[in-house]
């Protein structure tokens, strides 16, 4: 066995590193929340090569004199705590003391800082002093960060594209940003600005700034509380993405990532059409909170987690209250339901059933409604609505306020959409077709692979098959599916990407399935599956957007009739 050694301190140094500096992200990250710390009310960041080349941070705040500036290099030298006790109660940023020694040990760092009068340049490569000499500077501090890793080739082997690593940057110093509206940022690349956002007076209006998003961008905002517990949320429900990474969880003005968080966020506001913009900022007594989890203070611990997931889920309601076009999901005690939002809502005439837009349009679980009362009235109802089919695609009828134009693949779509994913979920079943004939359908070994490990949810959803060798036989699929060999292959192909897409596997099933499964745009169907599909639509959770975001309606007031016409 080897002899024990004490670790000498550039070896030590490199250890530390490590764990506080991961990418580029993360020297931004600390460098920032060094400058809020100070007090600044201006910070500019530069960068060159994703942050591999060149990342400077300049600021306006308290500055350092000479002293304080040869303090700040060493590790485990702050001036943010001096005692135990205050690692119960950290109301600042950083508090580690690691940061600076730590980047200062993977790359070749300048720091050019004042207090107001005399100004000092020092200059660190690998963590070893080059220079230390006056300097001038207005108050503040910048600091320049040259060739990250340049000692650790193995680390910077591992770094990701420019594009990547700026994204990590991106979304650093956006959530900065956010905790501090009073201070202005500025993100530069490449000697191309990024963005620049000044001082605002209110969170929306810095993600207005930052996504570059118009006046007119309808925002919701609401609060909830729990037991002192607070959680604001602020989202615009028209900007959606593929992924979670434009939601952003502020816990006492700090940027962590926070499963009491985004778990119910998740469930509330996530689906088919993508997530939303987001900003949920919790506000927790300091000695609730613990941020020295992890070196990088990117998690932290709740002293009582439940109470922040309750102050997040008493919100969500509060955003139900501003009803518009987009649909939003919303847990209850009785499973998911939905939110329609409707700014201007369809006002149905006495031609078509009240009851038939009550389901869709009204704030409240499915489970709430009188079905018994739709169901019976649904066949008077089919039979009296008045509608026509236009270019072999449209289903046109008329509302107390003008024409209702409905496409029919994207209505179908959505209603194979519910009723599958309830299916999966267990909710209720989508119940099966069997095929005439089993079709059969030649299959890898991959595509194998996938239908064995999703068999069991698959199945749930409606199919039903057996494999012999290369060969898949379909015998059932979920009722109203069109084509089903193409709709389980769609299935196969979107569960075949894995971790690259973060949507959820019951999602992917139900999705490939409508899309391929649903009545295509010019697919001739009669007047009364025509009137079926209308008033079906009606009953589902979110009657106006199929699964990928797009409108399954449109509706063309009289009023603008009247316009063209020239009334």
């Amino acid at each position: 066995m080897s002899e024990i050694k004490k670790l000498p301190d550039h070896l030590v140094n490199l250890i530390a590193a490590g764990e506080v500096v991961e990418r580029p992200a993360s020297v931004v990250k600390e460098l920032l929340e060094n400058s809020l710390d100070a007090g600044a009310t201006a910070v500019e960041i530069e960068l060159e090569a994703g942050g591999r080349k060149l990342i400077a941070v300049r600021d306006n705040g308290a500055g350092m004199d000479r002293h304080d500036l040869l303090l700040a290099i060493q590790r485990h030298a702050t001036s943010k705590i001096s005692t135990p006790s205050d690692l119960n109660d950290i109301t600042t940023l950083g508090f580690r003391g690691e940061a600076l020694p730590s980047i200062a040990s993977v790359s070749r760092m300048t720091i050019l800082t004042s207090k107001g009068r005399e100004g000092w340049k020092l200059t660190i490569t690998g963590g070893k002093i080059d220079s230390l000499e006056p300097a001038g500077r207005t108050r503040g501090t910048t600091i320049t960060v040259e060739n990250l890793f340049f000692n650790q080739p193995a680390r910077r082997k591992f770094l990701r594209s420019e594009t990547t690593e700026l994204t990590w940057i991106e979304r650093i110093v956006t959530g900065a940003s956010l905790s501090r509206i009073d201070c202005s940022f500025s993100l530069q690349h490449n000697k191309r600005k990024v963005f620049n956002l000044p001082v605002v007076n209110s969170p929306s209006q810095r993600l207005r700034d930052r996504y570059d998003l118009s006046a007119g961008e309808r925002c919701v905002e609401a609060k909830g509380e729990s037991e002192g517990t607070t959680a604001e949320l602020c989202i615009f429900p028209d900007k959606r993405w593929a992924n979670r990474r434009h939601q952003f969880t502020l816990v006492n003005g700090r940027l962590v990532t926070a499963p009491q968080v985004s778990m119910p966020l998740r469930d509330a506001f996530s689906g088919p059409a993508g997530d939303p913009l987001i900003l949920c900022a919790i506000t927790v007594d300091p000695s609730m909170v613990d941020v020295n989890a992890h070196p990088a203070k990117r998690e932290v611990r709740f002293r009582k987690p439940y109470q922040v997931e309750s102050a997040v889920r008493s919100a969500i309601p509060g955003i139900a209250a501003h009803r518009t076009e987009s649909t939003v999901a919303i847990s209850s005690s009785s499973g998911p339901s939905h939110i329609s939002y409707s700014s201007a809502p369809y006002r149905s005439s006495n031609r078509i059933s009240p009851g038939a837009y009550q389901t869709a349009m009204e704030f409240e679980s499915p489970g709430k409604h009188d079905l018994s009362t739709a169901e019976s009235n649904r066949n008077l109802w089919e039979d009296s609505v008045e509608m026509i089919r236009i270019s072999g695609s449209y289903l046109v009828t008329e509302t107390a306020t003008g024409l209702l134009i409905v496409d029919q693949h994207a209505a179908h779509e959505r209603i194979l959409y519910e009723k599958i994913i309830a299916s999966v979920r267990g909710a209720m079943s989508a119940g099966q077709q069997r095929m005439l004939l089993p079709e059969e359908i030649s299959v890898d070994d991959h595509e194998k692979s996938i239908l064995k490990i999703y068999s069991s949810m698959i199945k749930q959803a409606g199919y039903d098959f057996r494999i012999v060798g290369d060969t898949l036989e379909l015998l059932s699929v979920p009722v109203g599916i069109k084509r089903g060999t193409e709709a389980l292959r769609e299935v196969v192909k979107a569960l075949s990407k894995g971790a690259e897409v973060s949507e959820p596997e019951a999602e992917r099933i139900a999705s490939a399935s409508a899309c391929a499964g649903a009545i295509r745009f010019g697919d001739k169907i009669t007047l009364t599956e025509a009137r079926h599909l209308f008033h079906t639509l009606f009953t589902m959770d979110d009657p106006f957007h199929c699964p990928h975001g797009r409108p399954t309606m449109i509706e063309l007031p009289f009023s603008e009739l009247e316009s063209r016409f020239g009334r």
